[in-house]
């Protein structure tokens, strides 16, 4: 796990980003990193490695440290860089559906919105809201419960 700089050679603008493993050519998932790689190619930016962890890093020291270093550069700043407001990055609360508040608890949903930060750094992805997290997880239990109906019922034939 690494926290990097991506700097725009011409404008001097920054991005700074995380990553699992240190691809060269990853610079970035923020939609305005994307957008200016886009606009003026990959060729036009340097990526260089501000830190480095060994082993297993808790989420809350790697954010805290991306924070440190967007606000060192101002790189949330459209005037010095690419980064969104950290705020912009963590999922908006939507009103869960009634089912769903039935289900959690305030709590739980701080639990669940830290494991989908944790989740979305681990897959380079921006976080999913708790409700799209919450559906995509039922439906995998849903497949995963169709599945060994298939199996038992096949082995039930085969008797």
């Amino acid at each position: 796990m690494n926290i990097f700089k991506v700097t725009h050679i011409d404008s001097g603008k920054v991005y700074i980003g995380y990553a699992i493993n240190d691809n060269p050519n990853y610079l970035g998932s923020g939609k305005y990193i994307k957008r200016a790689v886009r606009d003026f190619g990959t060729s036009s930016f340097i990526k260089e490695v501000l830190k480095r962890y060994d082993g297993k890093i808790d989420i809350v020291k790697i954010t805290k440290d991306v924070d440190k270093f967007i606000k060192k550069f101002k790189s949330d700043n459209p005037k010095f860089g690419f980064n969104e407001k950290v705020i912009d990055l963590i999922p908006k609360k939507k009103k869960l559906t009634k089912k769903i508040q039935v289900l959690l608890s305030k709590e739980d949903e701080d639990v669940l919105n830290f494991i989908i930060i944790e989740k979305s750094m681990e897959n380079n992805t921006k976080p999913l809201p708790i409700s799209k997290y919450v559906r995509q997880i039922i439906l995998e239990h849903i497949a995963q419960e169709l599945e060994k109906n298939k199996i038992i019922e096949k082995l039930k034939s085969n008797i």
